[in-house]
């Protein structure tokens, strides 16, 4: 062999090497991407089961319905800053902005988010609604708007799978069949 032929061959190799080098770093940032996606649900879930987050997500669902009939009530959401004491509202509003933010620019996986909570935030802001509209007489539509997004983002999950988003091909329960009437029991032991 010449050394034209050693140095195409050596080309060639180092390509290859290149190559499977450049699959490897697109493998390692595929899996690195879902591991951080994996984490942002994570987090925002663990925040959602958080108990003080709870109670003021029972405030909106219970209380704020009939707290929004109070005009004081609603003066109080026109000051700064607004008292979260008297409006917990506003945490739960802050909440769901802030997900939509990072759903809307790609920090949390949309289908993954959406598939738990599509209807919880599509319900939220039809609660929420009349709260946020105050605070858009102040600030315009920037006002919550990506909680707003995520909503609408739900609002149309809701629609697209609206018994909910059962992988196809995958029968449920009731559907299979069983070999035995009835399921067996283990005997106890004496």
């Amino acid at each position: 062999m010449d050394l034209v032929e050693l140095n195409t061959i050596f080309a060639a190799l180092t390509l290859v090497v290149v190559a499977a080098a450049a699959v490897a770093a697109l493998i390692q940032l595929r899996h690195l991407r879902a591991s951080n996606q994996l984490n942002g649900l994570l987090t925002v879930l663990e925040t959602w089961q958080n108990a003080q987050f709870q109670e003021w997500m029972e405030f909106v669902r219970d209380e704020l319905p009939t707290k929004i009939k109070d005009p004081e009530f609603l003066d109080g959401l026109r000051t700064r800053p607004i008292n979260r004491r008297v409006h917990p509202e506003m945490h739960v509003c802050d909440w769901y902005e802030q997900v939509g933010s990072y759903m809307k620019n790609g920090l949390l996986e949309e289908r993954s988010f959406l598939d738990i909570i599509s209807a919880n935030a599509d319900e939220h802001w039809v609660l929420l609604w009349p709260v946020i509209a105050i605070l858009r007489e102040r600030a315009g539509p920037s006002a919550y708007e990506n909680f707003e997004y995520l909503a609408a983002r739900g609002r149309l999950w809701q629609k697209k799978y609206p018994l909910g988003y059962y992988p196809r091909g995958t029968p449920r329960i009731a559907e299979l069949e069983y070999r035995d009437a009835e399921p067996s029991v283990p005997a106890s032991n004496p």
